[in-house]
C-alpha cells in the first residue's frame, strides 16, 4: 500500500512476518518543535524508549546529539519510529 502526502512525499507499507524485528528505526517524522511533539504524543499514551548512546544526552525522552534533537517510540508491532528536529 502506498500513502501520498503533501510536496511529493509518500510512504510504502506492506505485511510481513518480520515486523517488529528490526533494531534499527524504520521511520522519522522532521518536526520543527521536537518537545512540543512529544508532550503531545506522550498525552495521547505513545511510550517513548531510552536508549545510552555515547555522546547523545536523553532529557524527557529527547536524545540530543549530531546536530538533532530525536525521540523514539515503538508501534503496534514493535517497529522503531523517531520524531526529529535539527538543530
Amino acid at each position: 500500500m502506498i500513502y501520498q502526502f503533501g510536496a511529493g512525499t509518500a510512504c510504502f507499507l506492506y505485511p510481513t512476518p518480520n515486523a517488529g524485528t528490526s533494531r534499527a528505526s524504520q521511520a522519522f517524522w522532521q518536526v520543527d518543535d521536537v518537545e512540543r511533539e512529544v508532550a503531545e504524543l506522550k498525552a495521547r499514551g505513545v511510550v517513548f524508549e531510552a536508549y545510552d548512546m555515547p555522546g547523545v544526552k536523553m532529557q524527557n525522552s529527547i536524545a540530543a546529539g549530531g546536530g538533532a534533537k530525536t525521540a523514539w517510540f515503538k508501534d503496534s508491532e514493535g517497529n522503531i519510529l523517531a520524531v526529529s528536529q535539527r538543530l
